[in-house]
């Protein structure tokens, strides 16, 4: 509660209930305005329909014209039955011409333009003929089986002599009748005609459509006002609604893809989460940490265990840094724990832990395997620092040897290898194996490993010295 208290921002909720309020205001308003428009819009609707609808029909006659035209000239020239079953097709099953020229029929018009379309529809029909005829002589200048072709070319009947003719006569004759200018001086009035019908039906209706405008002028004035207000009701929501709560969601996702803390932005809602987020976050951290700092670091000693070895050990392969590994472990420990106990035992280990680590750089690694194995790993070293390394241990060992209260004094056994490129795969066993070069050998010292080159006179030969230190 106490936090709570210190968030400060709008809520959403309260925001929303009054944008709903103000909306529902307007809204009353604009409906009072427009209470008589219903009529008036439907009338224009409907007047801007059939507007729209006659343009569509008058281009529809001019599309279907085209296609038979394209079709029939397609056959002439090609003489691929296919157009002719399209030309026919479009004729008596799409009917888009015959449907839109009814659909024209229905408007409002006068008689001149009446007259107007009557006059394209039979010139249309006399276009059909014409076009027919010239499908007839090419499918009998190809002999196309009669049976095979529309009725319509079935029945057209050749003049005797045009079915005299030759093959190639025919479709000449053919081709100049679809291309010739005659032919297209017909489309013309047949697109003049209509073209005369459809304006005065379309300069009708848009007088018409003038007329409820104008009935609806006020109205629509008082309509536009109003919906102004909703429209800036709507921008004022929009930016607070962006500022307060888009915005600040994308800031907290990043934060969250990014795994940190939130930001205290937004409306009181988001603060509240961020705040609440936060201290879980901060929560989980610390947990984090400490579920970390334990599976890496072993509890008796606080040094790093051996999952963190090999956290170290897989970091360092293959790098170029040059380091030593020193491996150790306590001597004659199972003979302090059985006769001193556990408890001093674990003592032991602590101060061994506490000397290696004061002993040694904060950029080196001290790590405590298991029972009373350690190892260190030097970094940025080179085997000409050998001394200052065995000194370390010197002086490590004349410290463990002092007792300390109940603590009996102790030593360590220490292995040393050096590696040039960082952690290799054979350099735990090269220090290991000086370990117990060293335990073999008195205890209580360190040995180095060390590869030397000796230069035949012919030829190269690589030996292993082993160079031993004795403390």
């Amino acid at each position: 509660m106490e936090e709570e208290k210190k968030v400060r921002g709008i809520k959403i909720r309260t925001f929303n209930t009054s944008m709903i309020i103000l909306c529902c205001i307007v809204y009353l308003f604009l409906i009072f305005a427009t209470a008589s428009m219903p009529s008036k819009y439907n009338a224009l609707v409907q007047d801007t329909d059939q507007y729209i609808n006659c343009q569509r029909d008058a281009e529809l006659v001019y599309q279907a014209s085209d296609y038979l035209t394209e079709q029939v000239r397609l056959y002439v020239e090609n003489m691929d039955i296919h157009y002719m079953e399209n030309y026919f097709e479009e004729v008596n099953v799409t009917r888009r011409r015959q449907t839109a020229v009814e659909e024209l029929e229905t408007y409002n018009s006068d008689d001149t333009a009446r007259e107007a379309l009557e006059a394209a529809i039979s010139s249309s029909n006399d276009l059909m003929d014409r076009e027919i005829y010239a499908m007839k002589l090419v499918s009998v200048a190809n002999s196309y089986d009669m049976e095979s072709v529309p009725e319509e070319v079935r029945d057209m009947q050749l003049k005797g002599s045009d079915a005299a003719l030759e093959p190639e006569e025919m479709i000449e004759k053919a081709r100049d009748m679809v291309f010739n200018e005659e032919y297209e001086d017909a489309k013309t009035r047949i697109y003049s005609h209509l073209s005369y019908f459809a304006e005065n039906i379309m300069g009708n209706m848009r007088a018409q459509q003038e007329k409820s405008v104008k009935g609806l002028g006020d109205t629509l004035f008082l309509q536009r006002i109003f919906i102004s207000l909703l429209f800036v009701v709507n921008i004022i929501t929009f930016v607070v609604i962006t500022k307060l709560i888009v915005k600040p969601l994308s800031i907290h996702i990043k934060h969250i893809k990014e795994n940190d803390s939130l930001e205290i932005v937004g409306s009181y809602e988001f603060k509240y989460l961020a705040l609440t987020y936060n201290d879980i976050y901060e929560l989980n951290a610390e947990n984090e940490k400490m579920l970390v700092h334990k599976a890496e670091h072993d509890s008796l000693t606080g040094l790093l265990n051996r999952a963190g070895f090999e956290d170290i050990k897989t970091l360092m392969m293959g790098s170029n840094m040059p380091i030593a590994l020193a491996v150790l472990d306590i001597d004659k420990f199972k003979t302090v724990n059985d006769e001193n106990g556990h408890e001093i035992g674990d003592e032991v280990l602590q101060t061994v832990a506490a000397q290696l680590r004061q002993s040694f750089r904060s950029c080196d690694y001290v790590i405590r395997l298991g029972g009373d194995e350690f190892v260190v790993i030097l970094t940025n070293i080179r085997p000409e620092n050998q001394n200052a390394v065995r000194r370390k241990f010197v002086n490590i060992n004349e410290a463990l040897r002092k007792p300390e209260g109940r603590r009996p004094g102790v030593s360590v056994s220490v292995g040393v290898a050096f590696s040039g490129n960082g952690f290799t795969d054979d350099l735990f066993e090269k220090a290991d194996k000086m370990l117990y070069e060293v335990k073999n050998n008195g205890k209580c010292g360190c040995r180095f490993y060390e590869e030397t080159e000796k230069i035949h006179p012919d030829r190269a030969v690589y030996n292993k010295n082993v160079i031993e230190s004795y403390i």
